[in-house]
């Protein structure tokens, strides 16, 4: 038995270096190698939402924001809440740094405050004066790095890099090495409307027909595709401080999300 205890000790240091090296954040790569994890913090959450990693849970918020660690490479993040869509969206975490995600979690239900008077007039004038983003006057998404229109040759949503030095067009504009206009979304028909989503550079919102959607810019699948509302021939617009404007028939109203 006593020619045992030097593989047992030695074993047990191994087991031992293994874990302090886990609680450390390093984890066994390709060809036997250890890697470094980074930290990625997803932000935007409701109280309670689950995040999942390559599809396997990692944990629930408690607050607006959880950190998760991961090896670096890409991933694809997915968070499910309550009275929320659930939201699926890739990611690439870097070598040298840690990384924030924000999720885009859309309301299953969103509310609606009646216009009367002045105020429903005057959104009504926005709504009918509003137009499609052309290439020529686009819509400025990604911090000013990447302009959004909607093609005047087959209605397709198309966006372009910005050629200003000091922006940083996103990675899905560039994947070829060289950044350049991208097909962003080919809706069934001719949008009615196209905008931003409210407070957010990466998410657009899209009229089309009877429906509103929510749409992430980037076109990589999995993608947010969430419809926001169905009514009977709405228009859209969105207002200076970015509040939205519907009118619906009779009805006009602003939408919160």
């Amino acid at each position: 038995m006593k020619h045992w205890w030097p593989l047992i000790t030695l074993a047990s240091v191994l087991v031992a270096a293994m874990a302090a090296l886990y609680i450390a954040g390093y984890r066994i790569g390709p060809s036997i190698t250890l890697i470094k994890t980074r930290t990625l913090t997803v932000t935007g959450l409701s109280d309670g939402a689950a995040v999942f990693a390559d599809y396997a849970p990692r944990g629930e918020s408690k607050g607006n924001t959880l950190s998760i660690e991961l090896v670096p490479g890409p991933h694809t993040i997915l968070v499910t809440a309550q009275n929320y869509a659930a939201w699926t969206g890739l990611v690439t975490v870097p070598k040298g740094t840690d990384s924030s995600i924000a999720a885009l979690l859309v309301p299953k239900a969103v509310s609606g405050t009646l216009l009367s008077g002045e105020a429903a007039h005057a959104a009504r004038t926005l709504i009918d004066h509003a137009t499609l983003p052309t290439e020529a006057q686009p819509l400025s998404m990604a911090n000013g790095c990447a302009l959004v229109f909607v093609s005047a040759e087959n209605n397709t949503v198309v966006a372009a890099p910005t050629t200003t030095p000091a922006c940083t067009p996103p990675s899905y504009l560039c994947a070829s090495g060289t950044c350049e206009k991208t097909l962003i979304f080919t809706p069934p028909s001719r949008p009615s409307a196209l905008f931003a989503y409210p407070g957010r550079q990466d998410a657009l919102l899209v009229l089309i027909g009877q429906d509103l959607y929510a749409l992430s810019l980037d076109p990589r699948e999995p993608r947010t595709f969430t419809r926001v509302l169905h009514g009977i021939d709405p228009r859209a617009a969105v207002e200076p401080d970015g509040t939205i404007v519907v009118a619906d028939q009779s009805s006009v109203y602003t939408l919160s999300l």
